[in-house]
């Protein structure tokens, strides 16, 4: 038994890494130069002070806190409400969406979160025929209102 550990011994010997500083994981020996290289700081200390004031400064907000919820409006082809479900059951299945309301009778959909228009037009899209909701022109409005 004491021969057969002796060779796991070995084997495991040359598995591990040496404590020695000019050796790395991979078995190659580095050179003094590599090794300074190895040790210098990616910054110099002038340049961190830089980075500082900048991260310190008023804009010291994280990303969470620039992206602003957006609100995106689609008209999906909802004619009954079992496709209504089929689209609020995809659209509550989709990262960043906070809130969202479908609404059957104007078959428009309206999505409130941290989303792209083309990531939700996209991902309803795959479930119901949909295109972006155009609001329409105030001025074309008063000219119908007016010719009525």
């Amino acid at each position: 038994m004491g021969r057969k550990l002796g060779g796991l011994d070995r084997v495991l010997h040359c598995f591990s890494l040496s404590l020695c500083s000019s050796a790395c994981a991979c078995v190659h020996s580095m050179d003094e130069e590599e090794e300074d290289d190895e040790r210098k700081a990616l910054l110099l200390s002038s340049q961190l002070v830089q980075l500082r004031g900048f991260v310190d400064g008023a804009a010291a907000k994280t990303l969470a806190f620039h992206l602003e919820p957006k609100t995106v409006e689609l008209k999906v082809s909802m004619h009954c409400y079992g496709c209504a479900k089929k689209v609020q059951k995809h659209i509550s299945k989709m990262d960043g969406v906070t809130s969202f309301e479908v609404d059957l009778e104007n078959k428009k959909v309206v999505v409130v979160g941290d989303v792209t228009p083309y990531e939700v037009l996209e991902s309803v899209s795959k479930v119901k025929l949909a295109r972006l909701w155009v609001a329409p022109d105030p001025k074309q409005q008063a000219a119908q209102s007016l010719q009525a």
